[in-house]
Parts: structure tokens; C-alpha cells; sequence
């Protein structure tokens, strides 16, 4: 290809693009999500700026002996690794937008060049810069005792960099060899665990070591830093190269050789037996399952393992929703959008609506109770004095946070398809309202606990007691929703036609 139309190629390939992103916009956000949406961005940027201008009187609270500078390099690595998992819930591989220009007369090569070039200019970049660019201005620049402040930059934007590259890697990664992709974060865990339950805590003088090095004029940790982006960059370019050439087949079903249940739970144990046999022979479901797991265990080693991580009511608050509650807010969101392939010849049979939301009900609750049991020896071990709240809190989702989202899932109108695309978190089904349903979902509990921050075990008291109140009028929830669902059936149904087609 000639330079010359090469360049012509990139221009009308981003303008495409660009106007993708007005129109989609436009058309899958009506005016009041776009008007939220946007007021979070702003409100979520002022904050970031005003920390990084400011970072001086926050910092002097906490740690009160060591300046702004020493206190970002000895928490920066923590801080991307923080970010590398925020970004893998919601960053989406660039092979998604490339497949539709796959017969146009452009190299592959080329095509790959550019969106993994433009992936580069994403909100997960974009944002961590509103905090280190008036940092780096402040404290950086004019530090006396700093004889190289550009260096510090240019570190940081390798990292921003090596978060990003190392996202798409890995999710490529899960696309083509899952079971390698839950070794290499089941190896991170155990990890992290013994570097915390040991107390060696490797990650912050390692940070400070070496952002400090870098500050004094060192440039080998910025050649380390170059080597390790360009050779994540390279995988991530070779992964996503490797699977334009050969795309993804459609998952095979897992086979489960017997799951039986007892004949005296009738057709709602049926369905129940369905529906796990649904989450687990399918690739996408078995996704949420498995990632549940790793990440209700994972983050409680990172929040629970220090000892003062969780100080806050709030912060405590969030830690019992999502230890027990986990797999709830992720899989039940798309509950009824998982049968969307047979959702039709589901309704037209002899199955009443109030034996299919019955066992999905039974299967979200089910849920909580495997990940308390499953995450309890975490809070023994780390945080004895949570395990009230984590008690509380298997109540309080069972009983509230299932049903919240089960009222979301029962609005759904979005088609799945299971069997296709087994990517980490593909959003198809999602939408705007599915995550701004958190904050009803996640604030109740959280300022109920911040009301009663002088009374804890009251207030724990209290959150279990409307938790199990709930779970004791199942059957009248299980009416609620089943009269919801079989007047919006027509409906749900073209629903997942039209989205499907």
C-alpha cells in the first residue's frame, strides 16, 4: 500500500469511526441517560483534577510525615493495577470493530495498525492524566530535590500504556485459551495472598524504588518500562492478528454428565436444573460464573489482606455487597436475556411465569449463599471483626439485592447469544440502564451504613432483618414478577426478535 493512500485509508477509517461513536450515542441513549451520563463524567473529572491539583492537604491527612511525591511512588504501581482491573470490566477489544472492514481492499496489517493505535484514545487513558497531569505540574515540576520531572511523565504514560495493552492481551487471551487465562489470574491470586498474609509487601518499595531512581535522572527502570510495553503491545497486536485470520468458532456445549434433582421439587426444580445446566455448558454464562469466583476471592485479598484497607461504612458496605452478592449483580442482570434464543417457544408452552422467575429466583439466592461459604475463610483469616457484616450482608442479598435485579433482568429486552462470543464481559445485552441500575442497587446500603455509623451493629441488625423479611415473602416477589413478565411478553419477545436480527 502507498504511503500516500495509506494516510487516505487512516483519515476516512477515523472519521468512520468517529461518527460510529456520535451515532451510537444518538440512538442507544435517550436524552435523560446521556444528561446522567455525562453530569458522572464531569463530576468524575473535577474530582480527579481536583485531587491532583490539590493532592498536598489529602496527603498530609494520611500520612502526614512524607511529601505528595513519595506518596504517589510508593502507591503508583498499586494504583495501575488498580486501574488494569477497572478497565478489564469495561474496555472492549478492538477485533470487534475491525471484523466489519475485513472485506475492504485494506491489508489486515493495516487495519490492526490503526485500531490498535486509535484503542489508545479511550476514557481509561483519557482520565488518569486529569489526576497526574496537575500533580506532575504541581509537585513534580517544581520539587527542588527532582532533577528529572519528564522522565516521571513519560514513566507514567508507559504505564497508562502497558495497562492498556495488557487488557487487550489478556482478553484475547480468554477469547482463545481460557483455561490458561484463569491459571495466570488463579497464579496472581495465590500471589498477591502470600505477599500480603506473609507481610512482605513487595509492591510499594518497589514503586518508590523505582519511580525515585527515575526522578534522580536513572533511565534503566524507563528502558524496563519501554521493554515491558513494547513486548505487551507486540503480544497484544500478534493475539488480535491471530484472531482476525481465524475467527472464533462457536463454543461447543461442556457436557455435564448428571446433575439430578429430587422429583419432589417438581417443575420449578426442573427449571432450575435447566438453568445451570444453561450457565454451565455455555460459554459466556460459564465466563460470569467463573469470574465471579475469581473475583469475589481476589479483590477480598486486596481490600481484606492489609488489615485498614476497609475503615469506611461505605467502603464495608460495598465489600459485603459484592463478596456474597457478586455473581447477582453481573449474571442476574441479563437473567431472562440468556433464554432470548428460546424465549419464545419458552412462553408458549405449558410453563407458568411464576415457576420460571421461581427458579431463577432460587438460583440468584443459591448464588449468595455459595460465595458467603466460599469467601468466609478470607474474612476469618484477614477481617474477623467483618464477619457480622458478611453474615448480614448474605441476608441483605439474598433478600433485597436479588430482587432489585431481578426487576432490571424482567425489563430486558436485549437478545444474547450464548453460544457465540465467549469474550470477557461482552456487553451484548447491556445497556445504559443496566449501569446506572448499581446506584439504586449499591447506595440504600451504603448510606444506611454511613446513618448509622455509630450504631454498626444495629444497623447490621437491621439490614439483615429486612434481607430475610424479603427472602420469607419469595413467593409474593415470584407473583409480582411473573404477572410483570406476562404483560410485556409480546413485547420482550419482538424484543429479543429484533435485537437478535
Amino acid at each position: 500500500m502507498k504511503p500516500a493512500t495509506f494516510v487516505t485509508s487512516f483519515r476516512l477509517l477515523a472519521k468512520n469511526q468517529f461518527r460510529i461513536a456520535i451515532r451510537r450515542i444518538q440512538v442507544q441513549q435517550g436524552w435523560f441517560v446521556r444528561i446522567v451520563i455525562g453530569v458522572m463524567l464531569v463530576y468524575s473529572a473535577f474530582i480527579l483534577l481536583t485531587l491532583g491539583f490539590f493532592f498536598d492537604r489529602f496527603s498530609s491527612e494520611v500520612w502526614p510525615q512524607l511529601d505528595p511525591v513519595t506518596v504517589v511512588n510508593r502507591y503508583l504501581l498499586a494504583m495501575f493495577v488498580s486501574l488494569f482491573f477497572m478497565r478489564f470490566l469495561f474496555q472492549k477489544t478492538p477485533k470487534i470493530k475491525i471484523i466489519p472492514y475485513l472485506h475492504l481492499p485494506i491489508r489486515r496489517g493495516a487495519l490492526i495498525a490503526f485500531f490498535q493505535s486509535a484503542s489508545l484514545f479511550s476514557i481509561h487513558n483519557f482520565y488518569p492524566l486529569l489526576f497526574f497531569v496537575p500533580f506532575w505540574l504541581r509537585f513534580v515540576q517544581q520539587s527542588s530535590a527532582v532533577s528529572s520531572p519528564e522522565m516521571w511523565m513519560v514513566a507514567v504514560m508507559l504505564l497508562i500504556g502497558t495497562s492498556h495493552y495488557a487488557n487487550l492481551l489478556l482478553r484475547a487471551i480468554l477469547q482463545r485459551n481460557a483455561p490458561f487465562f484463569y491459571g495466570l489470574m488463579s497464579l496472581f491470586m495465590i500471589t498477591a495472598f502470600v505477599d500480603e498474609t506473609s507481610g512482605i509487601g513487595l509492591q510499594q518499595p518497589v514503586s518508590e524504588y523505582m519511580f525515585t531512581r527515575i526522578l534522580s535522572g536513572q533511565i534503566i527502570e524507563i528502558w524496563l518500562l519501554l521493554l515491558v510495553f513494547g513486548t505487551i503491545a507486540f503480544a497484544s497486536t500478534l493475539q488480535l492478528l491471530k484472531s482476525v485470520k481465524s475467527p472464533e468458532a462457536r463454543s461447543q456445549p461442556v457436557r455435564v454428565t448428571s446433575l439430578n434433582i429430587p422429583e419432589s421439587w417438581g417443575l420449578v426444580g426442573h427449571l432450575v436444573r435447566l438453568e445451570l445446566l444453561l450457565l454451565w455448558r455455555n460459554r459466556r454464562p460459564r465466563h460470569y460464573l467463573l469470574v465471579s469466583l475469581l473475583f469475589s476471592t481476589m479483590y477480598l485479598v486486596f481490600m481484606l489482606g492489609t488489615g485498614t484497607a476497609v475503615n469506611s461504612s461505605a467502603f464495608s458496605a460495598l465489600v459485603g455487597l459484592f463478596a456474597s452478592g457478586g455473581f447477582v449483580l453481573n449474571y442476574g442482570q441479563l437473567m431472562f436475556g440468556w433464554d432470548s434464543e428460546h424465549y419464545q417457544a419458552l412462553v408458549t408452552r405449558d410453563v407458568p411465569f411464576s415457576a420460571m422467575v421461581k427458579a431463577k429466583l432460587i438460583v440468584l439466592q443459591g448464588s449468595c449463599v455459595a460465595l458467603f461459604v466460599i469467601s468466609l475463610p478470607l474474612f476469618i483469616s484477614f477481617r474477623s471483626d467483618l464477619v457480622p457484616l458478611h453474615f448480614a450482608f448474605l441476608f441483605y442479598n439474598a433478600g433485597i439485592t436479588t430482587v432489585l435485579i431481578m426487576e432490571l433482568a424482567a425489563r430486558n429486552n436485549q437478545a444474547i447469544d450464548i453460544g457465540k462470543s465467549g469474550g470477557f464481559f461482552n456487553y451484548e445485552g447491556f445497556s445504559a440502564k443496566h449501569w446506572l441500575w448499581f446506584i439504586p442497587t449499591a447506595l440504600p446500603p451504603v448510606l444506611f451504613m454511613m446513618a448509622m455509623n455509630d450504631s454498626p451493629k444495629i444497623a447490621l441488625i437491621l439490614l439483615a432483618s429486612i434481607g430475610f423479611v424479603s427472602i420469607l415473602l419469595t413467593d409474593v416477589w415470584t407473583h409480582y414478577f411473573a404477572r410483570g413478565l406476562n404483560g410485556r411478553k409480546h413485547k420482550m419477545i419482538e424484543g429479543f426478535t429484533k435485537s437478535a436480527g
